[in-house]
């Protein structure tokens, strides 16, 4: 058994909060008054769209409760956020926080950082460890938008300056540093974030921990009264990005395609993504080329980017989930019912919503133009005819195998707070 890193006393404070803050009833008529602004999104006149639209405001809504809650950048935690498969844990139910293409494989942890100050981020990393990066942003007016980057550390760069037992320290603040560390703005309000993405779901992620070594004089802990009034000044702005970021995403494109693969700000991997529009008996035929890369996963959103519930049903895959062809390469289908085809991915009854591709850990030299080999609309009628036989296939019974070792294996992280087998 390894102890469990993500089960944490502040962890456990944070959600507890967050919890409370949402069901206040500053925060509650602030959530309806958003709720009315999304229910004018075209999205919300369709099927898949008015069934998500809660779910997806939920969501939101707890995140930035979330962030709120853990926003002093004088007593700065590491906490755990975007995640919205629902667990059980710490005594209390959390129904999951969650934005913009959720990642099932993904840890994402926020540090909130004042750009003035100096502060240390103690690293550990397992034997096997997932995909690291660790990122800092300058955060947007009312947390609202995509952060600007300002440098990204990856598990790659900061493996060699790791002791026997895998810790590093990274430093952040203002000025020149070594080769671990992240340079801030003064005067700006920045998030560190760190993200563990699990090419299989038995790796530990990492332990973090943060500490300031410059704290201001005077500094006095934020009452909930403030915090929660934080959430309800920045809620109409976080609520307005969020339903407005399918629109922009990727620019447009036709339905069942792909763009990209695209690199990411800081250089720590590259995505491929597009809408996907199906009409019964169609599905979505895919092959990339894993590139040799520390990690590579497919997932499937709702038309709000909102993942659906990934621990019982198979709406994403990673590198250790799929079964790769004879030439290396990785084939999907993404459809309603089970092609039989191995690497399915189910879109759980949607007939539109987003998918998205990663490459994480790319080798130097690795051509993303080269990631993508095919994308196209198919019969799963004609599917055997369609597609060629070397595609791998799976049966009834190896589908059942796939379903219950996901199950067992994502209850892994919020299981007890340590992290074994199952």
């Amino acid at each position: 058994m390894t102890a469990n890193p993500l089960w944490t006393e502040e962890q456990a404070a944070a959600e507890k909060l967050a919890l409370r803050l949402i069901e206040r009833p500053d925060i509650r008529a602030a959530r309806e008054q958003a709720r009315l602004g999304m229910l004018a999104d075209p999205v919300a006149d369709t099927l898949d769209g008015r069934l998500g639209l809660d779910r997806a405001l939920d969501q939101w809504v707890l995140g930035l409760a979330m962030r709120e809650a853990n926003g002093d950048t004088a007593d700065p935690r590491v906490v755990w956020n975007i995640s919205n498969a629902p667990r059980p844990w710490f005594g209390h139910v959390y129904g999951g926080a969650a934005v913009a293409v959720d990642n099932p494989d993904n840890f994402n942890r926020e540090i909130p950082i004042d750009g003035n100050g100096q502060y240390e981020v103690d690293i550990r990393f397992a034997a096997d460890p997932p995909q690291f990066s660790i990122v800092a942003e300058v955060e947007p007016d009312h947390h609202a938008g995509l952060g600007r980057n300002l440098g990204a550390l990856t598990l790659q760069q900061l493996r060699p300056h790791c002791d026997a037992e895998g810790r590093v320290t990274v430093t952040v603040g203002p000025g020149e540093g070594g080769a671990t560390h992240l340079r801030t703005e003064p005067g700006a309000r920045i998030q560190v974030y760190t993200r563990d993405s699990q090419s299989n779901w038995r790796q530990v992620p990492a332990e973090v921990c943060v500490r300031r070594l410059d704290p201001p004089a005077g500094w006095r802990p934020r009452t909930e009264d403030e915090i929660a009034g934080a959430v309800v000044t920045d809620l109409p702005a976080w609520i307005a990005f969020w339903s407005d970021f399918k629109n922009d995403f990727l620019g447009p494109h036709e339905p069942n395609t792909l763009v990209g693969p695209n690199g990411r700000d800081g250089g720590w991997g590259y995505l491929a993504g597009g809408r996907f529009a199906l009409e019964d008996g169609q599905g979505v035929f895919i092959t990339i080329d894993p590139a040799g890369s520390y990690y590579t996963g497919i997932q499937i959103t709702d038309p709000w980017t909102i993942s659906p519930d990934p621990m019982l049903r198979m709406v994403s895959l990673n590198s250790a989930q799929v079964t790769v062809n004879a030439d290396g390469t990785v084939s999907y289908v993404i459809s309603g019912i089970d092609p039989g085809i191995a690497n399915w991915v189910d879109t759980t009854g949607l007939s539109s919503g987003w998918m998205l591709l990663r490459w994480q850990g790319v080798p130097d030299g690795a051509d993303p133009a080269l990631f993508l080999r095919e994308v196209r609309l198919v019969d799963l009628a004609r599917l055997d005819e369609d597609i060629a036989g070397a595609v791998p296939r799976v049966d009834i019974a190896g589908r059942g195998r796939q379903i219950r070792e996901r199950t067992r294996q994502h209850g892994l992280r919020t299981a007890a707070p340590t992290w074994g087998e199952d």
